[in-house]
This record gives C-alpha cells, structure tokens and sequence, in this order.
C-alpha cells in the first residue's frame, strides 16, 4: 500500500491512498467466498452455488463493502502511522474498486494543528493595583449588616421606601397574562425585579387594599417577560413591613467567627477584600495575557473545535437563562444569530486553548497527579464535602481530563505571568 499526506491548510491534511490490484483481488474473492458460504440461494444447497452466479448476483454489493471496508482500514492504519490528531472524516473521492486495477482514493480531513507558539514570553501585562480604603472597609460591614435584616409589621401607614411589601399580582401584556403569583414580597428600594417605575406606584399601599397601574419597560430591562412592552399589575396588597437593623456593637460583631468587637471585624473584611481584589487583578492580568497570546500567533482553527466551543457557551447561556426561570420556548430565539455573535470569542478561546497546550509541551509543564489529587481535597475542604465524594465526582476519565486540563491552564498562566514584563496601574 502506498500512502501520502499533503497539508491543504493549517488544519487539513489530503490522504492519498493506493492499494495493488492483487490485493484488491484478493479481499473481493475473500468476500464472495464468504457470502456463499453463508448466504441462501434458491434451488442449491447453502454453500454449493455456482460462483459465477453468486458474483453475478452480488457483484455491485460486494465491490461496495470491499471499498467500504479498504477505506476504513487504510485511513486509520494511515492516521495512525502519522500521528494525525482527526477531528472528522468527510466524504471519500475515487473510493470505488475495480476488479484487476489499483484502489486509488483521496480523503481530505481536519485535524488539530500543529502550533508552534511565538512571543509568550515578555508580554506587557498591566497589573491592576489593589487598593482597600477605609470607606471600602465601612461599606462592606455595612453589606454584613444589611445580610441580618429583619422586617417587622407597620400599623397605621401605608409602604414607605425600604419597606417590605407582601403581595399577590397579575401581569398582563398585550391581553395575555405574562406572570402572575399569589404570594411575593418586594423590598421597596433598587427596582429589584419589577423595577423602579413599580415600586413607585406601591408607595403608600396598605395591607388588604387593591392596586392596578401600568408599567411600561425599556428594552434592556433584564426580564425578558417584560422588556419593551407595557405592563398592567393588580395587585392586591397582603402585608407592609418595616425594616430594621442591628446594632453595630461588638455582640454583632462576634457573629462572624473568632473575633472579639467591631474593630477585629472590620480587619478580617479588610483581608477578605484585599483578597477578592488580587483574585480580579490576577484574572485581569490572565485574560490580557490570553489575549496578546491569541495576537500574536495568528494560525487556522479548525472549525470543527470551534463549532463544539459555540454549542458549549450557548449551551451555558440557556441553562443560565432556565435556571432564571426563563421559559425558553416562548423567547423565538434565533439561534443562527446566536451562534453567529458567539462564534469570534468561541474561535478566540480556542486559539488560545492550543496555545497554552502548545506552550505546556514546549516548556515541559505538566499537571501531576499529587497536584490533581491536591486540587481535589481543596475542593472537599472548599465545598465541606467528604474527599472521596470529590473523588467520584471526577471518576469519568472526561471529567478528570477537564480537570486536568483547568490545572494545566493555570501552571501555564503562572508560567506567562512569570515571564511577563509586569506594572502596576490603576483598577479600571
């Protein structure tokens, strides 16, 4: 058998295979054997049919699965031998055998490139510098305290702002009932879900009377039931509740842990802060890395790596929008549309994917077992589950390669950090 590999592109290699017409040959009388032997023909014994008639009756069949067969066997010795990473087998050209000549056939397929990475190391990374003040400090205890809220009945006034607002509603738009609920409750500041316009018109409702008012919602508003359309509510008002805080005293203080009064809380909220504002400048830092990496090494993609990574994120959008409550049916969503804005980042992500694979082996950077096995118990410890339970979790050997692969990002994104020209600037 004699074989070639041409690249078309970056990510396609034409397979040219030719196979003697001896073995040809050979391989179609195997088959007719084999179908005499077992297939039934009308007034012989099984196996004891004339060969001529048995070839004139299953010619076409048999030269067919001869082909089919020659291929499949050829192709995969061939990407074996090669080392081809195939992400899809198309269609096959000239795969059609002919007793006493050569099987001639061509396959072009795509395969994952081989990358050769430039320019990782000395990318300018500007490093947002962390910076907690004091107001930063008061507002987040402040955020702690507002979490122990508590609502207490009102007597003798309508709702005022803050206040919680029990309620059963009826939405209707365009003379169909769009949501409804027989018992909710609305804290009467943000525009949190209903919106600002709505928290307006329940000022001043009182416990058992009714309400009915429009609305009419922008475009943008977030709840797409309502977006850019005009809204009428009944309402019928259940209970009004005033809200009032604790103490901010050393007794509120000792809620949180090992810490004696205010100003030991006020130092572990600091601490935490400046943690959350490193891990945002890391992934700031990370991301531009990503994004000069993906600049700087322009090469083909194959398509067929981009199309899963858009399925993936629009896969993850209607789960987000389903988990949100968000009946998925009644949206009309165009999903050609959809894929065609998500398929640039789809395309970047996986640019960068084979690169920071393609600097792993270059570097010699690899994600070991203790480690893996160490990403683990700190997930068990993250998570207060049991490590064996983790453990299970990852038992399927695609899960534990998207692990590995995650962990393998990460040491290669520390790798880049590194070995790039870092300063310090200003949070955006």
């Amino acid at each position: 058998m004699k074989t070639s590999v041409d690249a078309v592109s970056g990510v396609e290699r034409k397979i040219t295979v030719e196979i003697p017409a001896e073995e040809v040959d050979r391989r179609i009388e195997q088959e007719f054997t084999e179908l005499r032997r077992m297939v039934p023909v009308r007034g012989f014994r099984k196996g004891k049919a004339p060969m001529e008639m048995v070839k004139r009756m299953f010619r076409d069949s048999v030269e067919a699965e001869v082909s089919e067969h020659l291929v499949k066997e050829s192709l995969t010795e061939v990407v074996k031998e090669k080392d081809l990473k195939v992400l899809s087998m198309p269609g096959v050209d000239g795969a059609k055998v002919v007793p006493g000549e050569d099987f001639v056939f061509s396959a072009t397929v795509e395969v994952v490139p081989e990358v050769e990475p430039v320019g990782y190391k000395g990318i300018p990374v500007v490093r947002e510098k962390v910076s907690v003040t004091d107001e930063d400090v008061s507002a987040a205890v402040e955020r702690l305290r507002e979490s122990f809220t508590q609502f207490h009945p009102v007597e003798g006034r309508g709702a005022a702002e803050s206040d919680l607002v029990e309620f059963g509603f009826t939405a209707v738009a365009g003379g169909e009932t769009v949501d409804r609920s027989d018992s909710t409750a609305v804290a009467l500041s943000g525009g949190v879900p209903y919106g600002e316009e709505f928290e307006r018109r329940m000022l001043g409702a009182e416990p058992g009377t009714t309400r009915a008012f429009e609305v009419a919602y922008p475009a943008d508003f977030p709840n797409p039931k309502y977006a850019d359309r005009t809204v009428a509510f009944e309402v019928k008002v259940g209970g009004v509740r005033e809200k009032k805080l604790p103490e901010m005293d050393d007794a509120f203080a000792k809620q949180f842990g090992d810490v004696s009064g205010v100003d030991e809380l006020k130092g572990m909220v600091r601490k935490r802060l400046v943690a959350e504002g490193e891990e945002h400048s890391r992934r700031h830092a990370e991301e531009a890395l990503r994004k000069a990496l993906a600049e700087r090494n322009p090469f083909d993609v194959p398509a067929t790596l981009v199309k899963r990574q858009t399925i993936k994120m629009m896969q993850d959008t209607f789960r987000l929008l389903a988990s949100q409550g968000v009946d998925l049916k009644k949206m009309n969503m165009d999903v050609d549309k959809m894929s065609e804005r998500f398929t640039p980042n789809a395309e970047r992500m996986v640019r960068v994917s084979l690169l920071i694979d393609a600097i792993a082996r270059k570097e010699n950077i690899e994600a070991s077992y203790s480690e893996i096995d160490a990403e683990m118990k700190a997930m068990a410890e993250a998570e207060g589950m049991e490590y064996e339970k983790v453990r299970e979790m990852f038992s399927s050997e695609e899960r534990m390669d998207a692990l590995r692969d995650r962990l393998l990002e990460r040491k290669v994104l520390g790798f880049l950090m590194e070995n790039a020209e870092v300063t310090e600037g200003a949070p955006e």
